[in-house]
């Protein structure tokens, strides 16, 4: 089994109660590494998902001890070989990430030329896949991370969520000022595109060494989804300043209003979604609920959230990731039904959807960024953004949070950008900027979306080497 806070909520340690020990009978198996005397036992109906969340240990404080109360035992748990079989191209934390950018390469403008994409002349077609690709990413995160709704863990991921990622765009936007001579607002809109992280990259690159790291994986996870699902009203907000979006009349008319709408809306639809698709599976008749397809779970849920958030001029992307923490979350379903729900057949198919959605985007950008002029002050600005503004924007979020050094260099120096970014790129494209504006504005966000990727993939596989007791990939 895997230790990733993003796969399993956090488990108690001993023996469980007579309630509980009587609805996993059966299906009880012994965590490896664990202690002899350990009773922990894995069940796929749930059971244990909601004994853990009232046994959770009230913890404060740091993401040190929260990464505590996230393990299940005292000994270092390592992935086993099912994680393997299941996704083969995890046997390198780097492999889906950089296999995607070579093949891409390989078979764009400066390979087979068999996809010769361009940011300006096929907005339209990069946007809309890329958003695909992000909805079906954003919602199988959510589903994944089931963690319990406390500050103790969320705070974190909000914290970096929304004072790091406002304090990136601004760091990004004064240093895009100075190294490309642009004005404030376009730097600005820079900045706002390239603030959100990569929800996949993290949990495929930073799972966990040992359980006291949980909380790191976890977070990292948790950011990348909010900060993905916050882009996109960010960019029209920004765009609106520009003149180049019309929020409408009304009430709404507002730039900063409809933001403020688009978000908030967008929780609330999405949440109220995931509910009651939790809520219609429960009343469905026990024998079918088994048959029940996790195809349909998985599609519908994403197709009712995405289109009731464009209904009401919500924020889609933050609808679909809700949705997915919704229905992970249904508190009053049967325990059959979390077996539905929360099975393993449900995240295995998510899963596959989420890696192969990853996958789509990498071999999109590997073809876009062969195309691009590769400018010397593109990458120094990448270095930049990477090196100094990511750690500083990370300080600035965590606050006075005390952490240890292991825990607060992953979140400082993971700044891998993907989807996210490529889908605000297209989306401000094809709301009317200039030409010569947009073709610069391509090529600097391309350039640092690869190398985001690439510096983040060798500062984690730098980070597991040097961590005693790593996980054998």
């Amino acid at each position: 089994m895997t230790t990733s806070a993003i796969h399993n909520v956090p488990r108690p340690v001993g023996r469980l109660p007579p309630r509980a020990r009587g609805s996993v009978a059966g299906s009880r198996r012994k965590v490896a590494g664990a202690p002899s005397g350990s009773a922990l036992a894995r069940t796929d109906d749930g059971a244990i998902l909601d004994e853990c969340a009232r046994r959770a240990p009230r913890t404060r404080g740091s993401p040190e001890r929260i990464g505590k109360s996230l393990r299940c035992s005292g000994a270092p748990v390592r992935r086993q070989d099912n994680i393997r079989a299941e996704f083969p191209l995890t046997r390198w934390s780097t492999s889906p990430a950089i296999f995607g950018l070579v093949i891409g390469v390989l078979v764009g403008p400066l390979g087979l030329k068999l996809l010769e994409p361009h940011i300006v002349e096929d907005g339209g077609l990069i946007e809309s896949v890329s958003e695909i690709a992000l909805l079906a990413c954003l919602f199988c995160v959510g589903l994944r991370l089931r963690v319990p709704f406390e500050w103790r863990f969320w705070g974190l991921p909000l914290r970096l969520s929304t004072v790091a990622m406002l304090a990136t765009a601004t760091l990004t936007a004064a240093a895009a000022h100075i190294l490309f001579d642009m004005s404030l607002s376009e730097a600005l809109l820079l900045g706002v595109i390239l603030a959100p992280t990569d929800a996949v990259l993290a949990s495929d690159m930073y799972a966990p060494v040992d359980v006291e790291q949980d909380a790191v994986p976890f977070a990292l996870a948790a950011e990348g989804a909010l900060t993905s699902a916050f882009a996109a009203p960010l960019v029209l907000v920004v765009l609106g300043f520009l003149g180049l979006d019309d929020p409408g009349s009304g009430v709404l008319g507002s730039v900063t209003l409809a933001g403020i709408w688009s978000v908030a809306a967008g929780t609330v639809a999405g949440w109220l979604i995931g509910a009651a698709m939790s809520r219609w599976i429960a009343l469905l008749d026990p024998d079918r609920q088994g048959d029940f397809l996790e195809e349909m779970i998985v599609l519908a849920t994403v197709a009712l959230a995405y289109t009731c958030a464009l209904a009401i001029r919500a924020d889609g992307l933050l609808a679909v990731f809700t949705s997915g923490l919704a229905l992970s979350h249904g508190g009053r379903l049967r325990r059959s039904v979390r077996k539905v729900v929360l099975g393993a057949r449900v995240l295995r198919f998510a899963g596959r959807v989420e890696r192969l959605a990853a996958v789509l985007i990498m071999v999109l950008l590997g073809a876009l960024v062969a195309g691009v002029d590769l400018r010397l002050r593109a990458v120094l600005f990448a270095l930049v953004l990477l090196t100094l503004l990511r750690p500083l924007a990370v300080r600035l979020g965590v606050g006075g949070l005390v952490m240890a050094a292991g825990q607060r260099r992953p979140l400082e120096w993971f700044g891998a950008r993907a989807a996210a970014a490529l889908y605000c790129l297209a989306l401000a494209v094809n709301h009317g900027l200039g030409a010569s504006f947009a073709h610069d504005l391509a090529g600097i966000t391309l350039v640092v979306i690869v190398s985001s990727i690439v510096f983040s993939a060798v500062s984690a596989l730098s980070s597991r080497r040097a961590s005693p007791g790593a996980v054998d990939l």
